[in-house]
């Protein structure tokens, strides 16, 4: 016989009488961190009926890797790029590497760096568009993947121009970003800290260190 496996507390209720979806995410978050899948996923349902995006993002993440979900590629993306609609960075970023890897079968370069773009785009606004100075916008550091993977797309010569100037500050803010996460003991971080430090090192970024290096010399 099947039972009930959840049992909403009193606070959970008035959470949702309120429409208080931050507190269903965090507590499902919580419970995904200690390793009660199950129990998660049902507090992200009911923050995601409240309209919460990251409440999405972290479903997609559920359904795409089965965590106690039967996993489902297509609810995954669907998850994901609701939660686009609503500007997560965490969805965004997601998608472009869905559509990066070969491993889905869904490998698309145009829209993974698309979808990059959407994931910077929300962290900065629409205005570090109006500029080709990235060096001021710090917030970039709390994603240094998302930073690596951009710049990467920069770097080649693919769906889009190569931009040395805007990959090389990228690489940039990934090298400060991956170093806090070291310092912070988040040693799973060291071989991408290894390669965006060797990316920094290339020769085609010779001409223009000097123009950016000062941009983050009070970063380290």
């Amino acid at each position: 016989m099947a039972t009930d496996k959840l049992r909403l507390t009193a606070t959970d209720l008035t959470a949702l009488t309120t429409c208080d979806d931050e507190y269903l995410l965090d507590k499902g978050a919580n419970l995904y961190t200690l390793g009660k899948y199950e129990q998660a996923v049902e507090y992200y349902h009911l923050a995601t009926t409240l309209g919460n995006a990251q409440a999405m993002a972290n479903l997609g993440y559920c359904y795409l890797y089965g965590r106690h979900i039967k996993q489902n590629l297509d609810l995954a993306l669907a998850y994901f790029k609701v939660a686009v609609l609503k500007e997560n960075i965490d969805a965004a970023y997601k998608l472009g590497d869905i559509y990066e890897s070969d491993k889905w079968g869904l490998q698309d370069d145009e829209l993974s760096e698309y979808y990059y773009h959407q994931a910077v785009s929300f962290i900065l606004g629409t205005e570090h568009e109006k500029s080709e100075l990235l060096g001021c916008y710090h917030k970039l550091q709390q994603y240094p993947s998302l930073c690596l993977a951009l710049a990467r797309k920069k770097i080649k010569n693919g769906i889009s121009l190569t931009d040395f100037s805007e990959a090389y500050q990228l690489l940039k803010h990934a090298e400060i970003g991956y170093l806090h996460e070291l310092n912070s003991g988040h040693d799973m971080y060291l071989k991408s800290y290894e390669r965006v430090k060797h990316l920094l090192a290339d020769q085609k970024f010779d001409l223009i260190r000097g123009k950016y290096d000062k941009l983050f010399i009070d970063e380290y």
